[in-house]
């Protein structure tokens, strides 16, 4: 079940996506939404009935949609609500990886 406020979220970041399909763009709403709702969860638990789990991997599965146009969709949103802020702290994560084992070689 999806509940309302992660709809609204999911409509406020992905709604504006630009996928040249007004369908896929409401498809990204409801799979974010989704996703959202049952955080942690697997695509296939997070997806409320067996269509929905079809249109979500048909969606990823769809050569015409890029990562770029939906991750523009939520940098646009971030882009807005920094504009009207005085102030922003943006955090960064420096943390890095070493291996040192047998696994390096497989990386």
């Amino acid at each position: 079940m999806v509940s309302n406020e992660s709809l609204e979220w999911a409509q406020l970041i992905f709604s504006k996506a630009k996928l040249n399909d007004p369908r896929r763009t409401k498809r990204l709403v409801k799979i974010a939404a989704s996703l959202a709702s049952n955080a942690g969860k697997s695509l296939m638990s997070s997806c409320p009935d067996p269509a929905s789990i079809e249109g979500a991997y048909r969606f990823i599965r769809n050569d015409n949609i890029s990562a770029d146009g939906i991750a523009l969709a939520g940098f646009a949103h971030t882009d807005n609500i920094v504009r009207e802020r005085p102030l922003v702290l943006a955090l960064q994560d420096t943390t890095g990886l070493s291996y040192k084992h047998s696994v390096c070689d497989e990386l």
